[in-house]
């Protein structure tokens, strides 16, 4: 055996099984031309010594690193979380390991972010872009490398891609509201440059009109999509606006109005419903049964990885886009108004 703390080496599982360093090569890489006897037998030697291959060189010797890269904008967000490990079954699934990077919704952060995945040769990245124009998704087309957005679409539709039905969505939220007689509905809208969130938007509105309900500006109000969207919310209040219900962005922002609102003295739902998106509790239980929108969380990593496969194996097919469903959850932070 080799001297403790160093590295095992083809070599030394070469003299440890009575066989040449090419026949342990094909035995490690599921290459044919070896029997499964002496296959089963280096393995297992490789096993007992704690043999970890190269990646790099095996990916010189295929072309491929078996490995892709998930850049996602918050990983303290759980929706991201859950992204992230569908992602990485699914692509365990399919014999592809991941390394994951954090964008913190920084468009320069989420460009060194594609440059660190190109650095560690990934085969693709899967990205949550952070704004519409998305820099890190020009560097990865100059390098030829496949890339799926997952969560949020681009202006242009040259990516392949899988979403939910933001506009579906935002519209069953503000109608759930409506059809409970509540009718100043505050809706913390993410930023603009981000897809999911002008579709949410449109949908939003398109409630009110579908109602009869006119729009209120002072009603429409942008959050952070990170952790100070509590900000926003305070600004709201201190401001003195009237409304019976929110309509939030996300279940993270919804969980944060709540917070601010009961520092406030206002109970949810009595005083004001609230209803958010994601569906976070389905994966995660939580104390505070939030009535949302639920999608398909997990159904996007399997989609996403099924146009990874197909981007790797036809790079010259059109670009796909797939929006995924929504339904409206009804749990317990919405209830009928007046």
């Amino acid at each position: 055996m080799p001297p403790r703390n160093a590295k095992i080496k083809l070599q030394d599982i070469a003299r440890l099984t009575g066989h040449t360093i090419g026949t342990v090569s094909k035995a490690l890489h599921d290459q044919p031309g070896i029997s499964e006897k002496t296959r089963a037998r280096i393995l297992e030697v490789a096993r007992e010594s704690g043999y970890i291959g190269n990646a790099m060189a095996g990916s010189l010797r295929s072309g491929t690193s078996k490995t892709a890269a998930i850049i996602l904008g918050d990983i303290a967000n759980p929706l991201f979380s859950i992204f992230a490990k569908g992602l990485v079954a699914a692509l365990a699934r399919n014999g592809y390991s991941a390394i994951l990077l954090d964008s913190d919704e920084d468009s320069h952060r989420e460009e060194q972010a594609v440059v660190t995945a190109l650095s560690r040769n990934v085969d693709g990245v899967f990205l949550c872009p952070t704004r519409a124009d998305a820099p890190g998704v020009d560097v990865l087309r100059r390098n030829g490398v496949p890339c799926v957005l997952i969560g949020r679409s681009l202006e242009d539709d040259a990516s392949d891609g899988v979403v939910f039905d933001d506009f579906r969505g935002g519209y069953l939220a503000a109608d759930h509201l409506l059809s409970l007689g509540h009718r100043r509905i505050l809706f913390l809208v993410g930023p603009e440059c981000v897809s999911s969130a002008r579709e949410r938007r449109r949908g939003y509105l398109a409630a009110l009109e579908n109602a009869g309900v006119g729009y209120d500006p002072a009603l429409m109000q942008e959050v952070g999509i990170t952790a100070d969207a509590s900000q926003s919310i305070e600004k709201v209040l201190h401001e003195g606006r009237r409304f019976t219900a929110v309509c939030a962005f996300s279940d993270y922002v919804a969980w944060q109005a709540i917070y601010v609102l009961n520092e406030h003295g206002l109970r949810v739902p009595e005083d004001v419903s609230v209803v958010g998106f994601d569906d976070i509790q389905s994966e995660i239980r939580l104390p505070v049964p939030l009535t949302t929108i639920g999608c398909g969380k997990r159904l996007l990593g399997e989609r996403a990885v099924e146009l990874f496969l197909r981007r790797m194996a036809d790079p010259d097919a059109p670009a796909q886009q797939i929006c995924l469903p929504v339904t409206l959850v009804e749990r317990h932070t919405a209830i009928r108004h007046g």
